[in-house]
């Protein structure tokens, strides 16, 4: 079987102070001013060829406010050298494929892929009089056969169709064999649900969670942070996920086109069945009934079990929900892991550097993650949850024309077809996922083209 690397670039930006005087002329014109984007390998993973500049990656830089790109390749150093860009503020996303040869030859170790991925995407890159170039480091990515292909956050209209309830999450198999989703987790990350730097932030905005957790700059590199983490049920082979297949995890495993009757025997019309989707043959779902009532909590109103569909596992749970409701305001960045019970055991709960005597959040080893997905909004209000290397970028939902949709739109997030092997779909994943997913209608088991 051919498979593939990813590579993924974390970017180190070499930021100074500039006035608006530096960028404008006598009559307020801005001044386009030059800019370098160099790239080099992570000196922790490749020590030899530290220094080395990497060739032929291609660069497009966008700036957040016009829209307007700028792309290029870059030179035998590692340099894209650009004469004449505007100031402002820009997205940097870089992209190259390696043959195995090529990588071989370049880094000086062999790989069993037949192609290596780089990729990367970094936000917030200031560019002014001040400001004339950008430092990017490659690193390796985690890899899995296992990825997330849909993440249906936004539900649907709160009044003709499902609200919240229809919410799900679906996960692929993308290799040629079968893979059991036995004792598979579903983690859903804590982060700063604004970017406005701060004394507990880092100077993206995100928590700097060194302060409560400790370990420097560690904290914020080598670990994710978690408000939930449930689990697969199984014994280890109950539960195939064939090649090519997928598994629906349902915040509630109903068919939400039809009327239903709530924990209280209450009726609940569904106005428009097309706004919604039917949920009753998802493989879990997350009924936390029985959870809420073993701690002393009265379950949700909406959270109807369907004994047909197995209950995924309570692991972990810090929030004040009472039922998995993916909040499109926090926008969680969701993932996929496995580990065993003793490893889970001794993760340590911190709370969040915002409010350290308040909840406590689950610290867990990025290395666990198989696959993750980072979302946000066109504005980028939130910082990332995710380490670069885990997705190097975010995704969003739009409409037809290409701009952010709001909530309660019934559109998720699903990602891109790569090609159909013997009718085995395979699904694009170069671990940037504003490259690899796309808009549709929420559509549990479909596909984007």
């Amino acid at each position: 079987m051919k498979r593939s690397i990813l590579l993924l670039v974390m970017p180190i930006l070499i930021l100074a102070g500039c006035s608006r005087d530096d960028d404008f002329g006598g009559n307020n014109e801005i001044k386009p001013v030059p800019f370098t984007v160099n790239i080099k390998y992570d000196a922790s993973k490749y020590p030899s060829v530290a220094d080395k500049g990497v060739a032929n990656v291609t660069i497009t830089m966008e700036n957040a406010a016009t829209g307007d790109k700028v792309t290029g390749k870059t030179d035998a150093n590692g340099d894209l050298k650009l004469n004449a860009v505007l100031p402002g503020t820009y997205t940097v996303q870089a992209e190259l494929q390696l043959k195995k040869n090529e990588y071989e030859q370049q880094l000086g170790e062999s790989t069993s892929y037949e192609i290596v991925h780089f990729g990367g995407f970094q936000e917030k890159v200031a560019v002014n009089a001040n400001i004339s170039s950008a430092l990017v480091r490659i690193s390796s990515g985690n890899l899995g056969d296992l990825v997330i292909k849909q993440y249906y956050y936004a539900g649907s209209d709160t009044k003709l169709g499902a609200n919240f309830r229809d919410q799900f999450i679906e996960i692929h198999n993308n290799s040629d064999q079968t893979i059991y989703a036995d004792g598979l987790y579903l983690v859903f990350l804590e982060g700063n649900v604004n970017n406005n730097v701060a004394n507990y932030t880092l100077p993206n905005g995100q928590y700097n969670w060194s302060q409560t957790a400790g370990g420097g700059t560690a904290a914020n590199t080598d670990y994710v942070y978690s408000n939930i983490l449930i689990k697969v049920p199984g014994n280890g082979s109950q539960y195939p996920i064939l090649p090519g297949r997928s598994i629906v995890v349902a915040q509630t495993a109903l068919n939400h086109k039809v009327p239903f009757n709530d924990i209280n025997g209450a009726g609940v019309a569904i106005q428009d069945p097309s706004k919604t989707v039917d949920l009753s043959q998802a493989d879990f779902e997350t009924y936390m009934g029985d959870y809420n009532l073993s701690n002393g909590k009265k379950p949700f109103l909406w959270d109807i079990q369907n004994i047909m569909v197995p209950d995924m596992l309570v692991n972990y749970w810090s929030i004040a929900s009472n039922d998995l409701i993916l909040n499109v305001n926090s926008m969680l960045g969701v993932g996929i892991l496995r580990a065993t019970d003793a490893e889970i055991t001794g993760w340590k709960k911190v709370a969040a550097p915002k409010a350290p005597v308040g909840t406590l959040f689950l610290q867990i080893p990025k290395k666990y993650i198989i696959d993750g997905v980072d979302i946000t909004d066109k504005e980028q209000k939130a910082p990332k949850d995710f380490p670069s290397d885990i997705d190097a970028s975010r995704t969003f939902i739009v409409n037809n024309a290409g701009l952010a949709e709001g909530t309660f739109t019934g559109l998720s997030v699903i990602r891109k077809t790569k090609e159909i092997i013997s009718g085995r779909v395979v699904l694009q994943d170069t671990n940037n996922s504003a490259s690899d997913f796309v808009t549709i209608k929420a559509n549990p088991r479909g596909y984007a083209q």
